[in-house]
């Protein structure tokens, strides 16, 4: 109730979308059921599968998937299990939302960017299919960019 209450702007103009899950295992049944998941938030203690498997679940079926782990805990030795499992970041409790907030948008971004990446490496590679090498090869020169760029500027 508290994240939908803090969130409730956001939500409402659509740009976040919270799914709820009580433990590891439902947030997993969750992320499959919605692929468009971008981040996820746990807590390290939950019942049945905890945040850090969860952590490593995630990086096994959904590398894309950024984490934030939040957590009572913020001793070193839970921060670093977590990042080495694969989160992104790592908040403690009690929360502050202004930091919450920020670090949600800084692993939306980053999430964002991988997808933008991975998305221009497929039509790169669809592209090489279709058009000739020299093309690609003056594409790719400092020449063409400073072009590009020049253009850009006007």
């Amino acid at each position: 109730m508290l994240i939908n209450q803090k969130f409730r702007k956001k939500i409402r103009e659509k740009e976040y979308e919270f799914f709820f899950a009580i433990n590891g295992n439902y947030a997993l049944e969750q992320i499959n059921k919605h692929p468009e998941i971008d981040i996820v938030l746990s807590d390290i203690s939950m019942p049945e599968m905890d945040g850090l498997t969860l952590l490593t679940k995630l990086t096994e079926t959904s590398p894309l998937i950024k984490s934030v782990i939040v957590s009572t805990y913020g001793d070193m030795e839970n921060i670093r299990a977590a990042m080495n499992r694969g989160a992104f970041d790592f908040i403690t409790e009690p929360i502050n939302f202004e930091d919450l907030t920020l670090i949600m948008e800084k692993t939306l971004k980053h999430a964002q960017q991988i997808k933008q990446t991975i998305q221009a490496i497929k039509e790169n590679n669809i592209l090489k299919i279709y058009v000739d090498e020299n093309v690609l090869n003056f594409m790719g020169n400092r020449k063409f960019e400073s072009t590009i760029m020049s253009n850009e500027m006007i």
